[in-house]
């Protein structure tokens, strides 16, 4: 029992998070229901005896097209296929794609700078001071004409 002080109770409640099952393999005596992954629609929906999941890729043959805006914003039709679960996951899809492959490492990128930002005083006190911003931002030009004058 929970002691008691001045009429309030001290203590915790321990609740037990509730954990989802997952992915699971279904047993030989129970049937998988799986319906066509593409846009397009099946003009007979029969039923198929497939025994694996490798089976129910290799005859639905799912794919996904769509427009991707690349860095000069020009739209670029793409055409996303999937062979395996792991085709759904987001290192699945960008690893279909050039274009996502570049925004992806861009933003490894940045997020270096920001990291380096955020931990690196010096270099926030710069350019937080509008003159010695302007300094700093006319040297790194000039680092940058002399990087591709080599």
């Amino acid at each position: 029992m929970a002691k008691t002080l001045y009429g309030h109770t001290l203590g915790a409640n321990i609740k037990e998070k509730e954990v989802s099952a997952g992915v699971q393999i279904v047993p030989d005596n129970r049937t998988l229901m799986a319906v066509q992954l593409n846009d397009e629609p099946d003009v007979e929906a029969a039923p198929e005896r497939l025994k694996s999941m490798k089976e129910v890729f290799e005859h639905y043959e799912p794919k996904c097209e769509i427009d991707i805006k690349n860095k000069e914003e020009e739209l670029e039709d793409m055409v996303f296929k999937f062979n395996t679960i792991e085709d759904f996951t987001k290192k699945g899809v960008i690893e279909q794609s050039s274009t996502l492959q570049a925004l992806e490492e861009d933003e490894g990128v940045y997020a270096k700078f920001r990291d380096v930002l955020q931990t690196n005083e010096k270099l926030r006190n710069v350019i937080s001071n509008p003159e010695h911003k302007k300094e700093f931002i006319e040297l790194l030009e000039a680092l940058i004409d002399e990087l591709d004058g080599e």
